[in-house]
């Protein structure tokens, strides 16, 4: 048996990802222990057996805090000195410091997965330097970065000149499900596009707003549904009134957490996938989209890099309005180059993002360093 130890705020991907491989990776042979933010006590991750994994609820804030920082930490010490795990694996950037230094400290093996890097998540020129400095040093200490996608395997190596052989690729990858029928009535127009996300920095929710906003002045009756609205959006109201605005609000509809099942047979019915994100991991909504056979337009940055062959499944864009809008339009009102895209876009998942098919390589990575 195999102990591993995830320490993360696992809301979004990251929730997502650590579910899945709960879910997934045989309860007989690997133990799964979360350490979580105290805020988090709702979120229930089960194992192959329906059975909830073991959890402790540390003060793991996403601002940096010195005093509650180190206070964390040696919370994070005493989880593990009591659990004495074979492996941590620790998500993202607090997270990801804490479970480093608590692991250098007690030399228990440990895994790294950024879901996107946190210097990707701000313009501000001092915060990124700090940032990116901060994930460099750690390519000093023992620990060994595990990369959700190919895009951030690279930047990993080639941005921030990790040795390679301290770097692991495991793509994010779901299994494949056909969504049920919807039941609930939002209701929707017969024609919309989609899009998942929390409205936040990451997301630049707003240039997707913009966006349609020009969409509309050629094609009227755009509609654009927005997933995921909810729970940590802190642009929410930016996007709200600027949908108001622009006179936007029988073109755009916010729809909440639900569950995914819903969540899929809206998607399912869409026009096409878009997400304007400055900066991603791999995100599974995007994966989804290809499951669902959907053409997509997305920003050219990590992760949307994974997703999409531009021209083939989807068209890869600069963060830009008119651009964005351009290629909306393109596919809106060209239904035999968006049909081969959607064949082209579940032909991808089919070869590079099915669960079923690469969790032995995640199990690999597991034993060869874990501590036995």
């Amino acid at each position: 048996m195999i102990k591993v130890v995830h320490i993360a705020k696992p809301i979004g991907g990251v929730g997502v990802y650590i579910q899945l491989l709960a879910k997934t990776i045989d309860s007989n042979l690997y133990e799964h222990i979360i350490i979580q933010n105290k805020n988090d006590k709702n979120l229930k991750i089960v194992t192959d057996k329906e059975e909830l994994i073991k959890s402790y609820h540390v003060n793991l804030i996403r601002e940096i805090k010195p005093i509650n920082d180190i206070l964390s930490l040696i919370e994070c010490i005493r989880v593990l000195k009591k659990e004495k795990p074979n492996l941590i694996h620790c998500h993202s950037a607090k997270a990801g410091i804490l479970g480093r230094l608590a692991a250098f400290f007690l030399k228990i093996p440990v895994l790294y997965t950024p879901h996107a890097y946190s210097y990707l998540s701000t313009n501000s020129y001092f915060k990124r330097t700090i940032f990116k400095l901060t994930e460099q040093l750690f390519k000093y200490l023992p620990g060994k970065t595990l990369a959700c996608s190919q895009s951030e395997y690279y930047r990993t190596i080639n941005d921030l000149k990790f040795d390679p052989n301290k770097v692991f690729l495991w793509n994010n990858a779901i299994d494949e499900i056909k969504p049920v029928a919807n039941k609930i009535d939002y209701n929707l127009p017969e024609n919309y596009i989609c899009n998942i996300g929390r409205p936040s920095y990451q997301k630049n929710t707003e240039l997707l707003i913009n966006s349609i906003y020009q969409v509309k002045k050629d094609i009227p009756n755009i509609h654009l549904v927005i997933l995921g609205v909810g729970y940590y959006a802190p642009s929410l109201k930016k996007v709200t009134s600027l949908i108001n605005d622009l006179n936007l609000t029988s073109n755009v509809t916010l729809i909440s957490f639900i569950n995914r099942q819903d969540c899929l047979a809206i998607l399912e019915k869409s026009n096409l996938f878009v997400s304007t994100s400055r900066y991603e991991g791999l995100p599974y909504a995007g994966i989804e989209a290809l499951m669902l056979k959907k053409a997509c337009v997305l920003s050219d940055v990590d992760g949307h890099k994974d997703l999409v062959d531009n021209t083939i499944n989807g068209y890869l864009t600069e963060q830009n309005t008119s651009k964005i809008a351009e290629k909306i339009k393109y596919l809106l009102t060209n239904h035999s180059v968006r049909k081969k895209m959607e064949e082209a876009s579940y032909t991808k998942f089919q070869r590079n993002f099915v669960l079923k098919n690469n969790y032995k390589k995640l199990e690999n990575i597991y034993k060869s360093v874990a501590k036995r």
